[in-house]
């Protein structure tokens, strides 16, 4: 029988059931405005809804579809996951991206899934060596890769600006804990689990052996590598079986979003109500506290900002909790952006990632318009200088901008996003911006 005269038919796998013809793009345009990759760009072609009519697209056509059309698609989302949420549909494109990568596997996939699984070693080497690195102004990439790594170093000029006065002990009083400290916290900012430790044992908690933690997974599954993401998820849910299923406690935003995901993965072999066991176990450690007092003592020329991280998702606990705390001291940008740190996106697409910073950066320091249309600077009123994150093209002196004596201190609650902003901190009057996490200004 010839193409021609030959009966058209759709096997029963292939044909659409009613729910997978409603999720399905309708163009409407609302993943736009969240996107920080168009957001930054401005590039229509890189909205979730052009790369979703280009799947599709790819889909009809599969004899098109090449390895090279997918890598490039798939360096070009930094899998926060905001078009996700704000989709009408439900349309999950970050998880369509990963399931991608997964079928078009190469280098990356096989380099970041040993920067994660096998960083136990690597990680602080590399922090150490880069201890030696001269710092440098310089805009390319081997410089900016020093300071991604050299971003890797424990803060050490950060004082701690709250302390706790009283603790309320009644709070963690006969119930056991295990401190999901993450991947970050574990190797290279270890401050962060022991003041998590004293803070949980000064609130009464009894805290349990954490040996057999390990990643969350969800950077591995962003990354296109769903057989190492359920290969941690699996040893993470026996650790807490094991432990009788106690409370689980985090302070990383994308650690407690990798976490809660669990509860989506029938393959995990969930028993009758483990799901919902898991859900009410699961918690940041800022809504820990109870009735504890604090002390504040921070200078009058330190402005403290807060960057929101992509994966709380706009319900942002840490910040909740820090406003609480240091009132008018401390604020957030009234637009969340999200810091370009995007996981294996470090691989694929650093300028984009750095690009993304840029505008992060801006937001964080209220970037106004030039101040001079004859030197193209642009700087806070209170000094900042952005120069050093543009390109070579755009690279100018940070001396530009005018000497002030009010101080900046950006800090957040997600491991991830304090490294990226380290890494990309503007430099003003010869020093970069201090990035931390909350942690950093808390003595316990």
């Amino acid at each position: 029988m010839t193409q021609d005269n030959a009966t058209t038919t759709t096997s029963p796998e292939k044909a659409q059931t009613p729910k997978q013809r409603e999720a399905a793009c309708i163009l409407c345009g609302k993943c736009v405005s969240v996107c920080p990759v168009y957001l930054s760009t401005k590039q229509e072609e890189l909205t979730p809804k052009a790369k979703q009519r280009t799947i599709a697209a790819l889909k009809e056509n599969a004899q098109q579809l090449k390895v090279t059309d997918c890598t490039k698609l798939a360096e070009m989302c930094l899998s926060c996951g905001k078009c996700a949420k704000t989709c009408p549909q439900g349309l999950n494109f970050p998880q369509q991206l990963a399931n991608m990568r997964a079928a078009h596997p190469g280098w990356k996939q096989w380099m970041w899934k040993r920067w994660i699984n096998q960083g136990a070693v690597l990680w602080p080497m590399l922090s150490t060596l880069s201890k030696a690195a001269p710092d440098s102004k310089g805009k390319n990439e081997a410089t900016r890769l020093v300071q991604s790594i050299q971003a890797m170093q424990p803060a050490t000029d950060i004082p701690a600006y709250i302390s706790v006065a009283t603790y309320d002990k009644e709070i963690g009083e006969g119930q056991h804990v295990l401190l999901f400290s993450g991947c970050t916290a574990n190797r290279v900012q270890k401050s962060w689990k022991y003041k998590s430790e004293s803070i949980l044992k000064n609130l009464g908690y009894t805290l349990l052996p954490t040996k057999d933690l390990t990643c969350c997974g969800l950077t591995l599954d962003h990354a296109g590598a769903p057989e190492a993401a359920h290969k941690s998820r699996m040893q993470n849910l026996r650790a807490w079986r094991a432990a009788e299923r106690p409370l689980i406690v985090t302070f990383c935003a994308t650690c407690y979003l990798g976490l809660a995901e669990y509860v989506r993965d029938d393959s995990l072999g969930w028993a009758e109500g483990e799901q919902e066991a898991w859900s009410k176990a699961l918690r940041p450690i800022s809504t820990l506290w109870g009735n504890s007092l604090f002390t504040v003592d921070t200078p009058s020329n330190l402005v403290i900002r807060y960057h929101q991280p992509c994966h709380w998702h706009g319900n942002d606990l840490d910040y909740t909790w820090l406003k609480e705390i240091l009132y008018d001291e401390i604020s957030s940008p009234d637009s969340a952006s999200c810091c370009g740190m995007g996981g294996i996106a470090q691989l694929g697409n650093r300028k984009l990632t750095r690009k993304v910073a840029t505008r992060c950066w801006e937001n964080l320091l209220q970037q106004p318009p030039k101040k001079d249309d004859s030197i193209p600077c642009y700087s806070k009123p209170m000094g900042n200088c952005l120069c050093d994150l543009y390109d070579d093209e755009d690279e100018l002196e940070s001396d530009l901008c005018t000497e002030v004596e009010s101080t900046y201190l950006v800090i957040t609650g997600c491991s991830g996003c304090t490294l990226q902003l380290r890494g990309t901190a503007p430099v003003c009057n010869g020093e970069k911006v201090k990035v931390g996490h909350w942690l950093d200004i808390i003595e316990p």
